[in-house]
């Protein structure tokens, strides 16, 4: 299978539901919120500690899902119609 016939069926996969990509997108900014309010009680509430720091850390990695989980849902909205874009021929 080529290269091109691959790329092709994960843009209509991706692509294919919006709907999906937008709940995506929801649920990564949802973990993105609740990561950042992991770091700021551990910032602002508990006494420094190394249990503080550790789940700062926690937060971090929760944060950072988030974006991702984000990012991959943008993307699902987005790229069908970047493919169909690159691919057309006029």
């Amino acid at each position: 299978m080529s290269l091109k016939s691959r790329l092709h069926k994960l843009a209509m996969k991706l692509g294919n539901n919006p709907r999906l990509a937008l709940l995506k997108m929801i649920q990564g900014g949802l973990l993105f919120a609740f990561g950042s309010l992991m770091i700021m009680v551990a910032n602002r509430v508990l006494e420094d500690s190394i249990q503080a720091e550790l789940i700062a850390l926690l937060g971090l990695i929760i944060a950072g899902a988030g974006v991702i989980w984000t990012l991959v849902g943008y993307l699902s909205m987005s790229i069908l119609r970047l493919y169909n874009m690159i691919n057309k021929k006029d």
